[in-house]
């Protein structure tokens, strides 16, 4: 039988050398670093992606609900005729507050405008009151969306029914939905005639800005320049044929560290301003503009 001579047999009981598992206890602790750090990196992605997509169904949403009521903007169903032809219900179609919200809640877009009086501060909340008759046709044809105690009265932004007006000049009564949307602790709020007070309607929304298209004239149907929301009282309300909303809306949890926030916090707010996110949200804008179909001539 074959021996192995003695050095052969020391080296193989004596197993690996203190360098050896050092060496191995290395490489095993950088495999593990590495995957805890890939692991690491996409649940930081997965967060940021998660983060984007609420933001922006919530930016739809809330410029969604906007738009279906500008769209609709000084809608009137003819009831009458007369030498100049239908006969409609006169009201305003839009009117707003600048860096304000309203006084008065209950207030009708009838009344004079009611924006808190404020230092000039474009950075604030714009507030947005829209009106239209609400209709109520037979085969689906309204206008929105019916309910009530019969299933056959308009509900306003809340989804709640409200009552008729009555037109003193023409001597009837119509149903004038009038909403009036404003940003409050993070949400954009929607005060409807059916609800004493407003509610939220979407959340993590910081701001509104509201930009107002304006004709050279009542009729002309085409929009010259942009600004903010005329004075109270302003014939330039009648010149508004479309309506430019945006929105900037924030991520619902901190979602940036430090080494991220340089890049994925930065965005451009309503004034076109560059900003970088100091508190780990995450903050987009999002903007439409809708047009006054019921002002084109």
């Amino acid at each position: 039988m074959t021996r192995r001579p003695a050095w052969r047999r020391g080296r193989a009981a004596a197993g690996f050398t203190l360098v050896e598992m050092m060496v191995a206890l290395a490489i095993g602790l950088a495999v593990v670093a590495a995957l805890v750090a890939a692991y690491l990196a996409s649940f930081a992605n997965g967060r940021h992606t998660d983060a984007l997509v609420q933001i922006t169904e919530d930016a739809t949403l809330a410029l969604g609900v906007m738009r279906q009521q500008v769209a609709q903007a000084g809608f009137s169903l003819p009831h009458a005729t007369g030498p100049a032809g239908f006969v409609l219900h006169a009201f305003p179609a839009v009117g707003g507050c600048e860096g304000a919200g309203f006084v008065d809640l209950q207030a009708s877009i009838l009344a004079p405008r009611n924006c808190k009086l404020t230092d000039p501060d474009q950075s604030r909340p714009d507030a947005l009151e829209v009106a239209f008759e609400a209709s109520v046709l037979p085969g689906g044809a309204s206008n929105g969306i019916l309910g009530g105690a019969d299933g056959r009265q308009p509900l306003d932004c809340l989804g709640n029914a409200f009552p008729k007006m009555h037109d003193a000049a023409t001597g009837d009564d119509y149903w004038l939905n009038d909403s009036k949307f404003y940003v409050a602790d993070g949400s954009l709020h929607c005060h409807g005639p059916g609800n004493a007070a407003g509610a939220a309607v979407v959340q993590n929304v910081e701001t509104l800005q509201v930009k107002y298209g304006i004709a050279a004239a009542p009729g002309d149907g085409q929009a010259v320049y942009y600004d903010v929301a005329p004075h109270a009282g302003s014939a330039l309300w009648a010149n508004v044929v479309a309506v430019n909303l945006c929105v900037q809306v924030r991520s619902a949890a901190r979602v940036l560290d430090a080494p991220r926030a340089p890049t994925l916090g930065a965005w451009v707010d309503c004034a076109g301003l560059r900003h970088t996110s100091v508190d780990g949200y995450l903050r987009r804008t999002f903007a439409t503009t809708v047009v006054l179909q019921n002002r084109l001539p």
